[in-house]
């Protein structure tokens, strides 16, 4: 009896080491990710027990809900050309089919196995964002020429929305153990939560800290909607306001001083440099940096001189960041309120040719994991924009560019889309329709699922997709389940500035935590049936 007891376990051992395996993997492995998937599948199929299987599927509607998204791929076929890359686009996105499936369907995790699983969470999040300050300051050698660069792994933006959900994680925990951790523990987990906090900051994740100022305001208001007790309610209102404020006054406040420009009489400007050499001056350009105009007190000639005697990288050339390096030069100049002349060039220190070198285009904009430097970035980018600038290679400029694209398409194929497969090609020809300012280089897809969504599947397709997104949000809210509402929150607003399904890792992330904490979570009833004793444990 024991030893039948013994094999009986094997396959669950087999699917919980799959689950460990891909939720530590997701920061820190493509290739744990997809092998943790052969183990959650297998150890799914070892077990047997379909009977029992198809019953508890029967039982969850929001399993099937949550299947249908990948359904819409495969209705999207019927209308596409570009088979494949319909095919392959299926192929990311099989855990959208499969991972609802078999966790709708395997059995309730015990709470202290669940845990183990937010832990495998944490821990993972917490060694890649270790790596990544160690590839910042330069005890792992690797090429820094932009924030992003120090995630050696994934993407940052899904580093930074993993590292959320360790937050949200050890939030629960620390409010489920509230009576039984020790002191100790209780300032291991704050503790845990500043860092990776400061870490999303560092990282320069606008998506990430727009989660959690989201997460931060709507979660209190939640707990207003449970409070009975006024001054409580009248906190919340206020914690929530006071947020909202302090995140206008600050970017507001760096907005305002980036449009204090500098007053220049065009008719006093000098004609040539102290060598002799005429400036070029260009009276209709209004880009700005720090406030000094951009394109007056230019002398090609001796910049192209003086940059290449102290640069590898030609002037004529491209900076690190694959954009022409003499613009770069020329704004990094110009935010100094320096002329763009050979004696400018040969008072910049080598600290800053490297950074022009590394497309750094900003003096301010040095001091890599500065917030006050992304929020100017993205501001300049914008304001750059609205003045007549060229968006390519800018990331903020370019999505209003992306989404431009993608309404454009839309319009035209708002009924059914253009199917899964014709994205790149539909983009592709409403780019050339548009006679778009961005190279061509930087002609990418929408980096909006939501528009993504309607671009394929046409604006039913959408409608249905926020179907299978606003369903489960509503049932978790009530059936209080933090943790799904707070990675609800995640995914939503990360889809609003990113394609988040169209990679392994972000379909990956989006399968696997929907799943997770809908039907593996012992304190939900989404995934049917009722808790045993054996869940308290």
């Amino acid at each position: 009896m024991q030893l039948h007891s013994e094999k009986q376990n094997i396959p669950f051992f087999i699917f919980y080491a799959g689950l460990l395996i891909l939720t530590a993997s997701l920061p820190l492995s493509k290739f744990g990710m997809s092998l943790s998937q052969f183990f959650i599948f297998g150890g799914w199929l070892l077990s047997g027990d379909f009977k029992g299987k198809l019953e508890r599927f029967k039982n969850a509607p929001v399993a099937w809900l949550l299947m249908s998204v990948f359904g819409l791929h495969l209705l999207g076929l019927f209308h596409t050309t570009d088979f494949a890359y319909a095919f392959k686009d299926l192929r990311i996105k099989l855990p959208l089919l499969l991972l609802p499936l078999v966790l709708s369907t395997a059995p309730r995790l015990k709470t202290k196995q669940f845990e183990g699983v937010l832990f495998a969470l944490i821990g993972g999040a917490l060694v890649s964002s270790i790596i990544s300050i160690a590839v910042l300051k330069g005890i792992i050698n690797r090429p820094v020429n932009d924030i992003r660069d120090i995630s050696i792994f994934i993407s940052h933006i899904r580093l930074s929305l993993l590292c959320c959900l360790s937050v949200f994680a050890l939030v629960y925990l620390l409010y489920r153990h509230r009576k039984t951790n020790t002191l100790p523990l209780k300032i291991l987990s704050v503790a845990l939560i500043v860092w990776f906090i400061w870490f999303i900051v560092i990282l320069e994740s606008l998506t990430g800290m727009a989660v959690l100022i989201v997460w931060a305001i709507l979660l209190p208001l939640w707990m207003l909607f449970r409070s009975g007790n006024l001054l409580l309610r009248s906190g919340i209102i206020a914690s929530a306001i006071i947020i909202l404020f302090s995140v206008y006054w600050y970017v507001n406040g760096i907005n305002e001083k980036m449009l204090r420009y500098e007053s220049v009489d065009f008719s006093r400007l000098e004609k040539n440099t102290p060598s002799g050499r005429p400036y070029q001056h260009d009276f209709e350009a209004r880009q700005y940096e720090n406030g000094y105009l951009v394109y007056i007190n230019i002398c090609q000639d001796e910049l192209r001189q003086e940059w290449n005697k102290r640069s590898d990288h030609d002037y004529d050339g491209a900076d690190n960041r694959g954009q022409e390096l003499k613009y770069t030069l020329i704004r990094f100049l110009a935010s100094k309120g320096q002329k763009k002349d050979s004696a400018a060039v040969g008072l910049l220190s080598d600290s800053e040719i490297q950074s022009i070198e590394k497309g750094i285009a900003n003096v301010d904009y040095q001091t890599i994991g500065s917030l006050r430097s992304r929020v100017h970035q993205v501001l300049w980018e914008i304001h750059n924009l609205q003045a007549g600038g060229d968006p390519s290679g800018h990331s903020a400029a370019q999505r209003f560019e992306f989404w431009k694209a993608a309404t454009g398409i839309i319009k035209d194929n708002y009924v059914v889309g253009v199917g899964t497969g014709d994205l790149p090609v539909a983009f592709k020809n409403q780019y050339e329709k548009m006679d778009s300012p961005l190279s061509e280089k930087w002609r990418l897809r929408a980096h909006n699922q939501y528009l993504s969504f309607a671009v394929a599947f046409g604006i039913p397709g959408l409608l249905w997709f926020l179907a299978t997104l606003l369903i489960p949000l509503v049932s978790g809210i009530r059936n209080r389940n933090f943790l799904y509402a707070s990675f609800a929150i995640a995914a939503m607003v990360s889809m609003i500035t990113e394609d988040t399904l169209e990679t392994q890792a972000g379909v990956t992330f989006f399968a696997l935590f929907n799943s997770l904490f809908l039907f593996v979570n012992p304190q939900n009833s989404a995934g049917g049936g009722k808790k045993g004793a054996e869940d308290q444990q």
